[in-house]
């Protein structure tokens, strides 16, 4: 079905809505086109600039700026450089600038301090919370390198005020092992994958399964190695694995679950939470199982983490999760 032409946005404006979806003008006995409908005052600044014999037409506008910003990550989603959560991360802030702005507006007219306080502004809630700020604000820095200040990121006083005003998000064993025993085949091996090798919803949906008692799965949201001993409860509740998963599926099935059982929810991330903060070993042992690499002098001249350390460290967390 065709989309049905817009009218124009006052009756005096000088250009037509045409069929193929652009403003336009017939100019000497020819149609010329100015822009597309979603911006007609963008599509009006080019006509002008037409009609005075001005050259200056492709200045850099909010729109050219951002439609530049998400070309750019268009394709390192399509060669998997980034994540298409990631990609809607960036896809959604630049709506909220265009919103703020206006495609048409020149990007040297532009202040920012307006600007952080519509990024700041949720759709569900009335203001979000600094760590969500803080990503949005990074994204437009780099739309915007330029802005200064008023674009810097909120302050580490703040942060820690938020990750304190969130309160400790840790699950306790007991917790834990009514989820397991409580939760049907086609979810157990999920909850015991973020249990035992600290997975979060979207590498328990992507995991191709296990190699033996271990996993070589490495985390896809950076592509950095992970290996990590499979308990013999989570090696038998792999037989069930399935395909179908998401990470919004998983959350909501988790939050079922969780209020089925009585348990705080804290959210399927906090398994991961858990399992670091129970596990112990080295710092080295840890990264490796949770996928994390440190720019440290350590980590360039560590060429191996052996795996009696990595069962160690596994085996300990099981015992705690069992007591």
């Amino acid at each position: 079905m065709a989309k049905a032409k817009p009218q124009k946005p006052y009756a005096a404006y000088p250009l037509y809505a045409h069929s193929r979806g652009s403003w336009a003008a017939r100019i000497g006995g020819k149609v010329r086109y100015f822009g597309p409908w979603r911006d007609p005052k963008a599509a009006l600044d080019k006509y002008l600039a037409y009609m005075n014999g001005s050259t200056v037409v492709d200045r850099k506008t909010v729109g050219s700026l951002t439609d530049a910003f998400l070309a750019d990550k268009q394709a390192q989603l399509a060669t998997g450089d980034i994540t298409p959560v990631t990609f809607a991360e960036y896809k959604r802030t630049c709506e909220v600038i265009e919103a703020h702005y206006g495609r048409g507006r020149s990007a040297d007219s532009l202040e920012f301090n307006s600007l952080r306080i519509a990024l700041a502004k949720g759709k569900k809630i009335k203001t979000l919370g600094p760590v969500t700020l803080k990503r949005r604000l990074v994204i437009a820095r780099m739309i915007f390198p330029n802005a200064g200040k008023p674009l810097k990121s909120p302050a580490q006083r703040v942060l820690r005020a938020a990750k304190e005003a969130a309160g400790v998000r840790l699950y306790e064993a007991a917790d834990l092992r009514k989820l397991v025993a409580t939760a049907d085949d086609s979810f157990k091996w999920i909850l015991l994958l973020g249990i035992n090798c600290a997975f979060g919803p979207k590498d328990c949906s992507l995991f191709p399964g296990p190699d033996g008692e271990w996993h070589n799965f490495a985390r896809p949201k950076t592509g950095i190695s992970r290996r990590c001993w499979l308990w013999p409860e989570t090696v038998e509740a792999l037989k069930h694995q399935s395909v179908g998963w998401n990470r919004h599926n998983v959350a909501h099935t988790f939050v079922d679950l969780c209020g089925q059982c009585e348990v705080t929810n804290h959210g399927f991330y906090s398994l991961r939470r858990t399992f670091v903060t129970v596990a112990e070993g080295s710092q080295a042992v840890i990264d490796r199982i949770c996928g994390w690499s440190r720019n440290d002098m350590a980590t360039q001249y560590r060429q191996k983490t052996f795996d009696d350390k990595l069962r160690a460290c596994s085996e300990g967390v099981r015992a705690w999760y069992l007591a």
